[in-house]
């Protein structure tokens, strides 16, 4: 799969928003970075995929909000867990490991996002591996957040 190509302008811009949701990134690794990436639009609304459907690619929220819903105890009844903001990761264990999706994820406004299939991040762990370092970095710490924020909401409850 070929990666996203933009013309020098549209990469300014581009690279000034991917700075935001990887800071660890210099503009030229984020030039780079983008050889591996596939643009995907969603329409509000959109389902991206549902709980237990396989994995297959993380992505990287540039622009709209996207809403993390699980099936709760009740078939049919989902609990809303999170709204994902511009700047945000999903999908992200899609790249290290092949499995199920654990929540559904739909569009809540028109969103763009840029998708890392798993294909391409072994490409990227294979060809990039100090890219690839940095990508994974800022997953776990996306990843901790995420955990210290759901231990917060769990001591809320109990």
């Amino acid at each position: 799969m070929q990666g996203v190509r933009v013309n020098s302008a549209d990469m300014k811009k581009l690279a000034i928003k991917f700075h935001e949701i990887l800071p660890e990134l210099s503009k030229e690794e984020i030039e780079k970075f983008f050889s591996f990436l596939e643009e995907r639009r969603y329409s509000s609304g959109t389902v991206l995929w549902k709980q237990g459907d396989p994995t297959g690619y993380m992505g990287l929220l540039v622009e709209g909000r996207l809403i993390v819903k699980r099936e709760g105890r009740f078939q049919g009844k989902n609990i809303i867990l999170a709204s994902l903001e511009k700047g945000s990761l999903f999908g992200e264990m899609s790249i290290v490991a092949s499995s199920k999706h654990s929540i559904t994820l739909s569009a809540l406004e028109n969103s763009e996002t840029y998708i890392l299939s798993y294909d391409n991040a072994q490409r990227l762990f294979r060809d990039e591996p100090a890219l690839a370092i940095k990508l994974l970095k800022r997953i776990i710490v996306v990843t901790a957040l995420r955990l210290q924020h759901t231990g917060a909401r769990l001591a809320e409850i109990l």
